[in-house]
């Protein structure tokens, strides 16, 4: 049976859960709510977090409750996910750019040194598919230059730099519950805070965005059912499996499944809104049964990583410290025929995934070439290592990547 790229799973009890809450009353408002941001805050090791009503909605939060002034410089890293930097612009900061490195694929501490200076007001730091960047290193340039250090954690849940879990290392961590996330809430995410006193002024922004209706709630429920349905085993191989082999994924340099079997898009539509005790209470039931999943996750990625280092370039932490963690939310390998493997795998029944991050420098006029960024674009592929696959799958997906490279090898080169 073919490989789906990702596993997308509907939160255990999501359409009881959220009939029983309409019955009682309690899905807006509640004490589930409080609960979360309690042990979620208890869990990072930080003094406050917030529910948020997605992760792209905490960073605009966050911004005003830390109080960076207006125009002042923020410094992203120029290869990640483009709606950071899209808000960053959007709400008049001065924003610049700092090149990833090629081994966790986040921000390069190296540069980063070098770009930040006294006038820096903030630094936003993205760990990657489950991949802690170098946060210790750019803690400490934030440190020396009394800049705000924000963590972008929303592949990140229970990854760790020692013996500090990501969201923990700075004044603020963003993390995301979509649907394809470590803990799915069908949205909405978590801010977690150093200062219990910005925490509080983050959550009265948050108070004050109307709550969503009946209509929100159906979508949400019915998208994600859609993508659980999409990406079952089952019914990947009857459907779309098929659809992938007999058309192209792409038109161009763009990938329309790119961001799961759904289009994603650069903006906060259909993003903002209010958290609700619904979602809260699914979270929380994730949180108890998380561990094994995230275990089991972190082992079929290193499996497969074993198999392939040597043979293609991987993705895998630089951290030696004891206690370091990566959840692997999506394993990663640096392909430089991207499309012509991707291709030789689907051939093999292993669906891949790319143009998930992308090179935010190009948003935007006048901005310098950043080389690596630019590579990680053209070259990223994400394979399947999701808790559910076997340990032969996980080793399907390894051969199946010997062979294609094989294969690939032996094409004449274009003339």
């Amino acid at each position: 049976m073919a490989i789906p790229r990702q596993r997308i799973r509907l939160p255990q009890g999501a359409w009881r859960s959220a009939i029983t809450s309409l019955i009682r009353g309690d899905l807006w408002e509640g004490s589930h709510i409080e609960r979360f941001e309690r042990d979620f805050a208890s869990y990072i090791s930080v003094e406050d977090a917030v529910t948020v009503p997605s992760g792209r909605a905490g960073f605009r939060f966050l911004f005003d409750s830390l109080g960076i002034e207006p125009g002042g410089e923020v410094i992203c890293s120029a290869f990640g996910y483009p709606v950071v930097p899209f808000i960053v612009k959007s709400m008049g900061y001065d924003l610049k750019f700092v090149d990833c490195e090629m081994a966790t694929l986040g921000m390069d501490p190296k540069l980063l040194a070098q770009e930040c200076s006294d006038t820096t007001q903030a630094v936003i730091a993205t760990h990657l598919y489950g991949v802690p960047c170098q946060i210790v290193e750019i803690s400490d340039i934030c440190a020396s230059h009394q800049a705000k250090l924000i963590e972008d954690c929303a592949h990140c849940y229970g990854a760790s730099v020692g013996s500090n879990k990501v969201g923990a290392f700075g004044d603020a961590g963003c993390f995301s519950f979509e649907t394809s996330k470590v803990i799915n809430t069908m949205g909405g995410g978590m801010v977690t805070l150093s200062s219990s006193e910005v925490g509080q002024r983050l959550r009265q922004l948050a108070a004050q965005e109307p709550r969503n209706g009946f209509k929100w709630l159906a979508r949400r429920l019915s998208k994600t059912t859609f993508e659980a349905a999409v990406t079952n085993p089952f019914l990947f191989n009857m459907g779309v499996y098929q659809v992938l082999r007999l058309a192209s994924s792409g038109s161009g340099d763009e990938d329309r499944f790119a961001s799961g079997y759904q289009g994603d898009e650069v903006s906060l539509a259909g993003k903002m809104g209010r958290y609700t005790n619904y979602q809260a209470r699914l979270g929380l039931r994730q949180m108890k049964t998380i561990e094994n999943r995230n275990q089991r996750r972190t082992a079929n990625a290193e499996r497969l990583i074993s198999q392939l280092d040597g043979k293609i370039p991987v993705q895998k932490p630089v951290s030696t410290e004891e206690g370091s963690y990566a959840n692997y939310m999506l394993a990663t390998v640096l392909a430089s025929s991207l499309k012509k493997l991707a291709a030789a795998l689907l051939k093999r029944g292993v669906d891949s995934k790319h143009l998930y991050m992308r090179d935010c420098s190009r948003m935007f006029e006048g901005e310098a070439a950043f080389p690596n960024a630019a590579r990680a674009e053209r070259e990223v592929l994400h394979l399947p290592a999701y808790p559910e696959m076997s340990d032969s799958q996980v080793d399907h997906v390894a051969s199946s990547v010997d062979e294609a490279i094989a294969e690939i090898s032996a094409q004449p080169a274009a003339a």
